[in-house]
């Protein structure tokens, strides 16, 4: 049972961390004034065309977690947290340059830092899972329902519904 559960938080965590890296594929910039700063309404479509991408793009992502036999050793898991660890984090990146109102600042500086922990948190699980540290890959695991949950939470509050579990 406690390695179903485990096994469950690292197919999450790959997911996730899978469907932040597709983001890549789908940022774009602003709109196409530059003199004229984003609605709300525009923020909100155009990342929400990013992450449905996103969510569509990583299926591949979530069938290699899939594929892992039950009890597959952290050494099979690290190549896949590592693979998508860097292009989540250039996702971000991307998603942080697309053009927002200034009036949200505060609300989207929220969801982008809450995305910001929980990748910081796949990032420990990497390296546990690199170094085959069950003990601190376990404790980490016990975070990240929760980081997920804030991501989540903050997406949702402000609009964000298609982004709600990119990272």
């Amino acid at each position: 049972m406690r390695m179903r559960r485990r096994a469950r938080r690292h197919r999450i965590g790959v997911a996730l961390l899978g469907a932040a890296a597709l983001l890549v594929a789908g940022c774009g910039g602003g709109g196409d004034d530059a003199d004229e700063p984003a609605t709300k309404a525009q923020f909100v479509t155009q990342a929400a065309a990013v992450c449905r991408d996103v969510k569509q793009a990583h299926q591949p992502h979530a069938e290699k977690v899939d594929q892992l036999p039950e009890g597959a050793g952290l050494e099979r898991v690290a190549p896949l947290l590592e693979a998508t660890l860097e292009q989540s984090r250039t996702g971000l990146a991307r998603l942080r340059a697309l053009d927002s109102p200034a009036a949200d600042k505060r609300a989207i500086d929220a969801y982008y830092g809450a995305a910001e922990k929980l990748l910081e948190a796949h990032a420990q699980l990497a390296d546990a899972a690199r170094t085959n540290d069950r003990a601190t890959g376990e404790k980490v695991a016990a975070t990240v329902e929760a980081l997920s949950n804030d991501e989540r939470r903050l997406a949702a509050a402000y609009g964000l519904k298609h982004c709600e579990d990119v990272f």
